[in-house]
């Protein structure tokens, strides 16, 4: 399956490609032992992780959960940069399962099969290429079929017959995923199949043959649900079904599978299997993509259940690594866990956020806007972080400029918690006030009126600041919402907050804005009622009309019934 290469490396990866292509990683196997030798990664590891290069497992986790870039042998535990040759290759394989012609001969034959003998014989014969091109209903009933040992009357009578059915239980098995894959099939029939081949042979002990194609072939099936989580999340399958995946399947599959499990919402079935999770030891965690760590912490802002079963371990394994992010993904894995559903003031959260302190220290310059804003609408809440919020505080001020409004609003909120003292707070209070005065700021009146509940509690004494707004409030209060009059009243509680000259006037219309808008929430409420009300009478005079319609059709039939009878009875 061909997956999407990610666009940009973050720093571990750049240390690694080097260190591989440095030992000849381009065109060869470079074995574990030799890469953690290497002395300018285990430089790197030292410098920016504090630590001595991974152990084998971990290293492992990191190179398989990164398909689109590394090949990783596992029996051989060496790994090399998977090259542009080899993508088209795997590509080129997938495209020729997909449209293999349908093999008309082989599957008539299958057909006429008469006895288990015949079947046998022609599965062990047929052309490993057509098997996997046949329906996948057919695979299902052969992997039932050849599944059983072979009778032993036939046996007796055909000597060659239970090395056929050897041959023909590794090549039914070998099919199961081409026949797959070319039907396009969904998780949930993978996986029905996936328990199917680890079924496959009952309580009979398997030739040790059959044995090393079944399980080649449940990874190759565990590879093929792990392509199609990555594309398509898990569509209609559930936590029970899930499970099964999460108990067999090698790690870095398990932690995919489970990263995308918080889209099912609440449930015992969902806390259970997002548990596994901690069938990974820690150190091995570490080893998991940016892409798959972030995925399972949006995973606990979807979800509490999800939350409480991973959320402790996931920011484990993300502090440990955090300097050798990409600043973005550290800035996206900043707002998911502050967004968690449980767990978000938590000890392993808040080292996260320590953590991320001290990496980005050293890049703020480098970070866009949008990563300045993100980074600090979180860490704005963490009293443990104040002095890197103000060094983030003056290097965003530098971007005043040309910062568009809606930036602004979001900046002002996260930095805010500073308070008007600081210097970079009050760099952007007067940026707001020049925009204001000079109409240069195309703002929504609600979202003004948000500016005035975020600044109130800090800066209630920024006097230019809040004439400036005052008469942008006071020209814009007719078309507030009432989120926009929420927003007014959290400013000036019962008139309290800060002063400037249109005050008194605002806060009468907003008295007034708020009755009207309780007038209105009335109205449309007696609306519904009304509304309401009709409904019933229209189903009351439709349940009416329905008994009166069966009441006449009942008369009329009882009427015919007695007039046939009379004419029976002359």
């Amino acid at each position: 399956r061909q997956r999407r290469r990610p666009c940009g490396f973050a720093v571990m990866e750049s240390a690694l490609v080097e260190a591989v292509k440095e030992l000849g990683g381009e065109d060869k196997y470079v074995e574990l032992s030799a890469l953690k030798a290497n002395v300018k990664l285990r430089s790197f590891f030292r410098r920016v992780l504090f630590k001595p290069p991974w152990e084998d497992d971990t290293f492992a986790m990191y190179f398989q959960s990164r398909p689109a870039s590394w090949d990783f042998d596992e029996r051989a535990r060496g790994v090399k940069l998977l090259s542009e040759v080899s993508r088209q290759i795997q590509q080129v394989v997938l495209n020729k399962r997909r449209t293999q012609a349908f093999p008309e001969a082989l599957y008539t034959a299958v057909l006429k099969s008469g006895t288990h003998q015949e079947t046998v014989g022609v599965v062990a014969n047929a052309a490993g290429t057509d098997l996997g091109a046949m329906p996948i209903d057919s695979i299902e009933v052969l992997l039932d079929s050849l599944g059983q040992a072979p009778n032993l009357a036939e046996a007796a009578t055909n000597p060659a017959l239970p090395e056929m059915h050897i041959v023909a239980q590794q090549k039914v098995l070998a099919a199961v995923r081409g026949a797959l894959e070319k039907k396009g099939s969904a998780l949930g029939q993978v996986m029905e199949f996936y328990q199917k081949v680890i079924q496959f042979g009952g309580e009979t002990p398997l030739d040790p043959r059959v044995q090393a194609q079944k399980i080649a072939t449940l990874k190759e099936l565990c590879d093929h649900a792990a392509g199609i989580i990555s594309d398509k999340g898990l569509g209609n399958v559930g936590p029970k079904v899930l499970a099964l995946l999460c108990t067999t399947a090698p790690f870095h599959i398990v932690a995919l599978a489970i990263s995308h499990l918080g889209e099912k919402g609440e449930g015992e079935d969902v806390k259970a299997c997002a548990a596994l999770l901690a069938k990974i030891p820690a150190h091995v965690l570490e080893g998991l993509s940016e892409a798959v760590l972030l995925q399972l912490a949006v995973g606990a802002t979807k979800s509490v259940a999800f939350a409480e079963a991973t959320l402790a371990m996931v920011a484990k394994a993300c502090a440990a690594t955090l300097p050798g992010w990409s600043t973005d993904d550290v800035s996206k894995l900043l707002l998911a866990m502050s967004k968690a559903k449980w767990g978000a003031e938590s000890p392993e959260v808040l080292e996260v956020f320590g953590r991320a302190a001290e990496v980005l220290s050293s890049k703020l310059s480098d970070m866009s806007v949008t990563q300045l804003i993100k980074v600090a609408l979180v860490l704005g809440r963490v009293p443990s972080c104040k002095d890197f919020l103000q060094t983030l505080a003056a290097e965003a001020s530098k971007k005043l400029a040309d910062m568009p409004a809606a930036q602004l609003i979001l900046l002002t909120q996260g930095l805010i918690p500073l308070g008007s003292g600081d210097a970079s707070v009050g760099k952007i209070l007067e940026t707001w006030t020049s925009g204001l005065i000079g109409q240069k700021m195309q703002i929504p009146a609600d979202q003004l009126a948000k500016l005035a509940a975020l600044v109130a509690p800090a800066a209630p004494a920024h006097a230019d600041f809040w004439t400036a707004l005052g008469a942008k409030l006071l020209a814009e209060h007719s078309v507030f919402t009432e989120a926009g009059w929420a927003s007014i009243e959290a400013a000036f509680p019962s008139g309290a907050g800060p002063d400037f000259p249109e005050k008194d006037t605002l806060l009468s219309a907003a008295k007034k804005g708020a009755e009207n808008s309780c007038r209105e929430d009335k109205g449309r409420s007696r609306d519904r009622d009304r509304g309401d009300k009709k409904k019933d009478r229209s189903r009351s005079r439709g349940r009416d009309d329905r008994r009166r319609s069966r009441s006449r059709d009942r008369r009329r039939s009882r009427d015919r019934d007695r007039r046939r009878s009379r004419s029976r009875s002359r």
